[in-house]
């Protein structure tokens, strides 16, 4: 049932089996699940290890140390941790590789921040010259009237081109066409408007 609650959630969905979800749930991340440690990037098989590694390091995944911290303490790991790793390895028997490894998803997790939303603690730049950055927040501008709504906004920055491709491959819910870009673009079903799938000829 959706929306899920926890990653273990997954294996409700029709066709998806254990395997898949072995190799899938670490990149289904829920923020407002029922366990914290789902919305890491840590896999569930992890989560024993990834909850004995937070309480010795004294972390909080709802209040994480500061960005820039962690960041350098993760540079700094395996020359500074080597003696948790070692205990870690040993009570949940896996190699300090794995340890190491979920060290590295819990702080790429608790400094997962948007950049452009980024504080001045974490990167390390003064407001100053973030606020002339391209893409920063500061930098951002209301829209001119003429672009009042989503429709006009996709009409002019996304404009008929006129563009003649060839159809690479046809598949039920719509054509692959090569239009020259460095991927085939999918032009699906409902919007071919009168023109057949069956009408089309690969090449």
């Amino acid at each position: 049932c959706r929306p899920f609650r926890q990653r273990k959630d997954l294996l409700t969905v029709a066709g998806l089996g254990p395997k898949t979800y072995e190799n899938c749930a670490a990149f289904c991340r829920l923020s407002l699940g029922s366990n914290p440690l789902d919305s890491t990037l840590v896999h569930p098989e992890s989560y024993d290890l990834a909850t004995w590694l937070l309480k010795k390091f004294s972390w909080k995944l709802s209040e994480p140390p500061s960005s820039k911290l962690l960041l350098q303490q993760k540079k700094e790991m395996k020359e500074n941790w080597t003696k948790q790793a070692s205990k870690a390895s040993k009570k949940f028997g896996v190699n300090q590789e794995r340890v190491f490894a979920v060290l590295d998803n819990l702080i790429d997790s608790m400094t997962n921040v948007d950049p452009r939303l980024k504080d001045d603690d974490a990167s390390g730049v003064d407001s100053g010259s973030r606020s002339n950055k391209a893409g920063s927040v500061q930098s951002c501008k209301m829209l001119p009237p003429e672009f009042s709504s989503l429709e006009k906004l996709i009409n002019a920055t996304t404009p008929m081109r006129n563009i003649i491709g060839t159809v690479r491959n046809i598949a039920d819910f719509g054509a692959f066409i090569d239009f020259g870009g460095q991927n085939d673009g999918l032009i699906h079903t409902s919007k071919l408007g009168p023109i057949r799938l069956t009408s089309l000829l690969i090449g």
